[in-house]
């Protein structure tokens, strides 16, 4: 993929040299471009020289003398250039190779680029890294990178990953730390497999490396109904969960003393699992890894506490569902029973299973459009329900199975409003504000 421009800003440098959208920029001073990184490293010097192929197939060589640091002026179409880094490894919990047929051809695309590590906080395990990628990494400093590391036993990681040069990742850690560059760390749990001893020995690996091991997060495996001649896996215990949550808690009191900071956290799920409350704010530190679902929901509940100190002691008749996955449900019913506290309002939660996708899978981000109707059916015509944005592709109103909201208005007679998953967005949707 070119790095083709689609927006040149008024009066920039690249405005005053003639660039225009539909240019591509195939180098600067020599280097090719193909990336965002690459073009914000090579763009920072006073001076350039810019290869271009224009819309009509003729190549400019420009030069340009600038202020070290300031920017041409230019967009592009994409942040990658070239193809994304895919994945190589045949890891035996890899959700892709979990999904039923059918969905968006996006989904089953498995992303191992360091470069959307960087950029977006995914998971990466470093064992498809060339040596040039490994070059930039440094060369650019790209830190910090988030990393699924699983065990540091090298034949187990190998194992897990089905990919001998996963084995490697102890050497690849110290690499970057001898770099400079800091990164977050993820265990998917495979009980019998990671967890135990196994996992003891690598939270303490990895917390050798602190500080440039920034966090390490640990995830339970997350199994589908569509496993068919993979290897069988099992999803953890409430007993197993209880004992995890032990184990982590141990080690942030140890890290809190040792080095000042908790350093490992448990996903939400766990607690849920083993229905306990979820830890205090100040146990996550600095939240690193909520996006990993380490937090979110605390992050919730504290953003509604705040809001709470606001909310009225009546309002208007209003009657309203929010419809969540099944695993969120305690988190919502602490929330649910404060709101109908405020006379006039009754809200209820809709719980939604997850067919689709079978086996365990009971979190809100994977529900389908299809298990949204099933749940709905006729019985909800003209009631107002609300749905987190985040069951909905990015920018858009469609669902991981492509159905669309509109499709299950249409479907359900309900009246839907979709709104961000914040205290916030949930008590102006309420309040009609």
């Amino acid at each position: 993929m070119p790095a083709l421009i689609v927006k040149v800003e008024a009066s920039s440098i690249a405005d005053e040299v003639g660039l225009v959208p539909g240019d591509t920029l195939l180098s600067i001073d020599g280097k090719e471009i193909n990336d965002i990184l690459d073009y914000h490293f090579w763009v920072r010097s006073d001076q350039l020289e810019l290869r271009l192929k224009k819309a009509n197939g003729n190549i400019w060589a420009v030069e340009v003398e600038k202020d070290y640091d300031e920017d041409l002026g230019l967009e592009f179409e994409d942040l990658l250039f070239d193809r994304m880094k895919s994945c190589q490894n045949r890891c035996i919990f890899c959700f892709i190779d979990q999904l039923p047929l059918h969905l968006r051809k996006t989904l089953y695309i498995k992303d191992d680029d360091y470069r959307h590590s960087f950029l977006f906080g995914n998971f990466i395990t470093l064992s498809n890294l060339r040596e040039q990628d490994w070059e930039k990494i440094i060369t650019m400093r790209l830190s910090p990178l988030y990393i699924s590391v699983h065990a540091l036993q090298p034949q187990l990681r190998s194992m897990l990953l089905g990919n001998q040069r996963a084995g490697q990742i102890r050497q690849d850690l110290l690499r970057l730390s001898q770099a400079g560059i800091q990164c977050h760390t993820q265990i998917v749990l495979c009980p019998g497999i990671n967890d135990g001893q196994v996992l003891e020995e690598t939270i303490e690996g990895l917390a050798e490396l602190y500080p440039s091991v920034a966090s390490i997060g640990i995830v339970p495996v997350g199994l589908t109904g569509h496993r068919e001649g993979l290897q069988e896996l099992r999803t953890i215990k409430e007993s197993e969960a209880m004992d995890l949550i032990n184990l982590i808690h141990g080690y942030q009191k140890r890290f809190r003393s040792e080095l000042g900071y908790g350093l490992v956290y448990g996903a939400d799920e766990i607690y849920l699992k083993a229905g306990q409350p979820l830890p205090a704010g100040e146990d996550y530190d600095d939240f690193p890894q909520v996006e990993n679902g380490i937090g979110i929901g605390r992050i919730f509940l504290d953003e509604f506490a705040e809001e709470e100190k606001h909310l009225p002691a009546n309002m208007q008749e209003r009657e309203m569902y929010i419809l969540t996955g099944q695993s969120a449900l305690e988190i919502w019913e602490e929330i649910i029973s404060r709101l109908n506290r405020i006379q006039g309002l009754k809200l209820h939660l809709l719980p939604v299973r997850n067919d689709y996708f079978g086996g365990q899978v009971t979190v809100t981000g994977l529900l389908t459009g299809s298990d949204i109707i099933k749940t709905l059916g006729q019985d909800y015509e003209g009631k107002t329900i609300l749905i987190p944005k985040i069951i909905f592709k990015e920018g858009q109103d469609i669902l991981l199975d492509d159905m669309s909201l509109e499709d299950i208005k249409e479907a359900s007679g309900a009246e839907l409003k979709a709104i961000e998953v914040t205290a916030s967005a949930l008590i102006e949707a309420i309040m009609g504000e």
